[in-house]
């Protein structure tokens, strides 16, 4: 698999974000994984709120791509 950024951040596999809170101007997610029928927070996220237009607007394009690149699914 190719990696994305040159730095060794460790990767964080998620099943869904549990909650998102604005405090303080900054944006706050809870990663969650489902582990043996029961959810674990794995990771959490806290960006800037100056950032969030910009990450949101980041994955909507990597993700607008990935859908155009894959192939139709009946």
């Amino acid at each position: 698999m190719d990696i994305i950024d040159p730095h060794n951040a460790q990767e964080i596999f998620f099943d869904r974000i549990h909650e998102v809170k604005i405090i303080d101007s900054i944006v706050r997610a809870a990663l969650i994984s489902r582990q043996n029928d029961s959810a674990v927070v794995v990771a959490r996220l806290a960006l800037p709120l100056s950032e969030l237009p910009d990450a949101i607007q980041a994955l909507v394009i990597a993700l607008t791509n990935a859908a155009k690149a894959s192939p139709p699914t009946n």
